[in-house]
């Protein structure tokens, strides 16, 4: 997945360079994840990077633009992450078992993503805005290219539905943190019950009429 130009971000030429981004970037996601954007200064990036504030500089034009990056990243970060999961999976309902499970775990994993990519939207509402809008339009397009074992659904409704529910489960781990493979295959059990079956049972539909 080739990255694109970001605002305010001067990608690095050489490995070197890539090194020191890195470690900026990295650095920018804990503070970030522990502090929030207003109360993280750039000294505190670089300091957490150990590094000069004048190599910050190098690649970032301020700290808006780093965390605007840091978003960006995290999205390729999960969707090569999905994608690598679903790679061999012969039905819909494989793809999203396995793409749904490996969000839990990649959510579990780095609980940050929450602090960040949520912490956006009060950051630059178009950054949190972006990150939702390309993730749904792909998710989309998968479920189109796998409608024939679909319902005669809402397709960009159901993407974000899809997507909800894999954030929240995601978050149910963290905050209970009672994560197993046990746990996580019961919880993805339930999830595509819940897709395959719904909730309701015949009864509770006919007394709602």
């Amino acid at each position: 997945m080739k990255e694109k130009n970001i605002l305010g971000v001067k990608l690095p030429k050489t490995q070197h360079g890539n090194d020191r981004f890195r470690e900026l970037l990295q650095a920018a996601e804990v503070v970030f994840a522990k502090k929030g954007f207003y109360e993280t200064s750039i000294v505190d990036i670089c300091k957490a990077a150990g590094t000069a504030v004048g190599t910050f500089y190098i690649y970032f034009e301020d700290k808006i633009a780093v965390y605007r990056y840091l978003v960006y990243d995290f999205k390729l970060r999960i969707k090569r992450t999905l994608n690598a999961a679903i790679q061999g999976c012969e039905s819909r309902y494989d793809r999203e078992r396995n793409g749904i499970k490996s969000f839990i775990r990649f959510a579990y994993e780095n609980p940050q993503c929450y602090n960040i990519i949520w912490g956006s939207l009060s950051v630059d509402k178009k950054i949190f805005e972006e990150y939702y809008i390309d993730f749904a339009r792909s998710y989309a397009a998968g479920l189109v290219r796998d409608s024939s074992e679909l319902k005669d659904i809402d397709i960009v409704t159901t993407a974000y539905t899809l997507m909800g529910i894999t954030n929240f489960v995601g978050l149910k781990f963290i905050l209970e943190d009672d994560f197993t493979e046990k746990h996580l295959d019961a919880a993805v059990d339930t999830v595509m019950n819940l897709l395959t079956d719904g909730i309701f049972k015949p009864l509770s539909l006919k007394k709602s009429q």
